[in-house]
């Protein structure tokens, strides 16, 4: 059990060191996976508990290097972090008592949601040019975007990066590295919704934390290796690799579909997927090529 934590938090790691995304919720599913593969009878509440230990260990760990490269904004961590621990501390006491197909649905719906938001097209405008920085926008969207994270365990990343990208108008390193500090608050406010000796395993958390630290600083170097465009077609695809995960997840175990179904939903969304990220990625090389000419 140990390897295969140590394995595991190492990716998810090295994932969320690069792109601030897919981290929590590719170490989610692999519990998930080999608590049901050997029977370590692992519950979605001590899993939800075990993620966001190891989120936060490995979100702290690549929000210093991201400091230290001046690529955090502070006025979002304030602004945007803050509630976020609120919301996400009283939404996962809530979530205690909520029924585990109701949590799996509410998160299925947010990853589809979130995938079809990195899709839309940024303006390209400067923030600062439409009248400063969108103060209560910023506020009511982190008490959405906590509320989620808190209810179903992880950083969120996947929610909150389309927004710094798109709202905020962010780089892809700078949402990264804001998203590093922010995802750690978040994950503070779950865990203190969480402390009970019932959901916390130890023997899983202990492994699972030290190599998520280990590969979130080896994450956040190759992201100095890595071009802007290449990092952001990564982003796409690991969140559009969770929005269809979640809904074939969702509509498998929760709803109880049909295995043939479910192949349909999962290969059709996928197409799509694919199709969108290539086809936008066209548009923003000739877009580019534009300006440069």
């Amino acid at each position: 059990m140990w390897i295969l934590a140590f394995l595991i938090g190492l990716f998810s790691g090295m994932i969320s060191g690069m792109v601030s995304v897919g981290g929590s919720i590719i170490a989610t599913s692999m519990l998930i996976l080999i608590s049901a593969v050997f029977q370590l009878k692992l519950n979605m509440k001590q899993i939800v508990t075990t993620t966001a230990f190891y989120t936060l260990f490995t979100t702290i760990s690549g929000a210093v290097y991201f400091w230290l490269q001046k690529l955090v904004v502070s006025k979002i961590v304030i602004y945007f972090g803050i509630p976020a621990v609120i919301s996400s501390l009283i939404s996962s006491l809530l979530a205690n008592s909520f029924n585990d197909n109701v949590l799996q649905g509410i998160f299925s719906f947010f990853a589809l949601l979130a995938a079809v938001a990195t899709f839309l097209p940024n303006s390209g405008k400067e923030l600062e040019a439409e009248g400063g920085f969108p103060y209560f926008t910023a506020i009511f969207l982190s008490i959405i975007v906590g509320s989620i994270g808190g209810m179903i365990g992880v950083a969120a990343g996947f929610l909150y990066m389309p927004i710094f990208l798109r709202l905020f108008r962010l780089t892809i390193r700078q949402a990264v590295g804001t998203g590093m500090v922010v995802g750690g608050m978040l994950c503070v406010g779950t865990i203190l919704g969480k402390l009970n000796w019932e959901y916390i395993r130890m023997d899983v958390i202990a492994p699972l934390a030290i190599s998520g630290i280990i590969g979130a600083l080896i994450g956040g170097k190759l992201t100095s290796l890595i071009s802007e465009k290449w990092l952001n077609l990564l982003m796409c695809l690991i969140i559009a690799a969770i929005a269809v995960q979640t809904i074939v997840v969702f509509l498998a175990d929760s709803l109880m579909v049909g295995i043939p179904v479910v192949v349909a939903v999962a290969l059709a969304m996928s197409a799509l997927f694919i199709w969108l990220i290539f086809s936008l990625n066209k548009i923003s090389v000739k877009t580019n090529k534009g300006n440069v000419n």
